[in-house]
């Protein structure tokens, strides 16, 4: 019919501020996995950037679904955790918040991906890869509780006899970690900003 175009969904100015801060937020993850220099300023900051954009990216999903709450608790844990990291904490206990950050990170990671499942054909499509990228390095940390060697490749086994006060600690799997999320938070910052990210009641518009 002429004059007929399809329906499209409409995109917030939260959604926007959201995806943009989402993108930064990853930029600087991903860069500051590069280095071993504290540089607590910087690591902080980017926590902070980063957790405006999932707090934006849950909002958009609806908050009072369960998946996306959880999710955000989830990083709100990992983000306290890397901070304390940051500022320092004994090398003693320094294994147990590397797990610790890395553990809830990749739950955070895991819930916003099942939460996309219940979305779009490419949302699915984006859910089963992070949900399959954040399950492996979870199922490490658990198998390697049990089995002595188990997540040897990945750095797990070294983190977790650092976590039980056996040697230094190895920031391997940590950099693992923050590099899954920081190509996942890439992804999921596109779909922010093209509106695929909305609750499924969320309203559209005709051009």
């Amino acid at each position: 019919m002429e004059g007929f175009s399809p329906a499209r969904p409409i995109v917030s100015t939260n959604a926007r501020v959201g995806a943009v801060t989402l993108v930064v937020g990853a930029f600087a993850t991903l860069a500051l996995t590069h280095t071993t220099l504290a540089l607590a300023p910087l690591r902080i900051l980017t926590l902070a950037i980063a957790a405006f954009a999932v707090w934006a990216l849950s909002d958009e999903m609806g908050l009072r679904k369960p998946l996306n709450r959880a999710a955000l608790l989830c990083f709100a844990i990992a983000a306290g955790t890397k901070i304390q990291v940051a500022l320092g904490v004994d090398a003693g206990v320094l294994g147990r918040y590397l797990l610790l950050e890395s553990a809830f990170l990749l739950l955070a990671v895991l819930f916003w991906s099942v939460a996309f499942l219940h979305r779009g054909p490419q949302m699915k499509v984006v859910g089963a890869v992070g949900a399959l990228a954040a399950l492996g390095p979870i199922v490490a940390i658990v198998v390697g509780h049990l089995v002595v060697g188990v997540g040897a490749a990945l750095g797990v086994g070294s983190l977790l006899a650092s976590a039980m006060g056996h040697g230094a600690a190895d920031t391997g799997f940590v950099v693992l970690v923050e590099r899954i999320f920081g190509l996942w938070a890439y992804v999921a910052a596109w779909m922010l900003w093209s509106g695929r990210v909305g609750s499924p009641a969320t309203p559209t518009a005709t051009a």
